[in-house]
């Protein structure tokens, strides 16, 4: 094969690889345990205007 022709093939299969793996982190994130989880759906809490140190 040529490399002109490889190139971006394993670029393209790369690049999926590596979009997969991020998206499934954040969907995993956002859909664990509740421990996990950084929301609540149950009791959404709105900290407009405050801040933590």
């Amino acid at each position: 094969m040529n490399a002109n022709f490889v190139g971006p093939i394993v670029s393209l299969i790369a690049g999926g690889a590596l979009a997969a793996a991020s998206v499934m982190g954040f969907i995993t994130s956002q859909t664990s345990a509740p421990s996990k989880s950084p929301a609540n759906a149950e009791a959404p809490a709105f900290d407009y205007g405050t801040t933590t140190e």
